[in-house]
């Protein structure tokens, strides 16, 4: 499991030691698939906002903001 998204599993109650380790497996693969998700979504919405060569600001998209929130969660693209 991703490292960040772990220790926020852990910051909210998802990981208990009192479960066995099979239930315990299965449930941190559904939390880590479900979090990729969410931080793909959010990597979209961020590149959505971009417009190419913006007429006014000038903005380019490069695609960085949403590899910094990829790589700040260990998501791979």
């Amino acid at each position: 499991m991703n490292q960040r998204i772990k220790e926020l599993a852990e910051q909210n109650g998802f990981i208990h030691n009192w479960q066995p380790p099979g239930e315990q497996n299965d449930r941190l693969k559904t939390l880590e698939k479900f979090a990729e998700l969410i931080v793909r979504e959010c990597a979209g919405i961020t590149d959505d906002n971009l417009i190419p060569d913006h007429p006014i600001t000038g903005a380019v998209y490069d695609g960085i903001q949403s590899k910094k929130i990829l790589e700040h969660f260990g998501v791979k693209e």
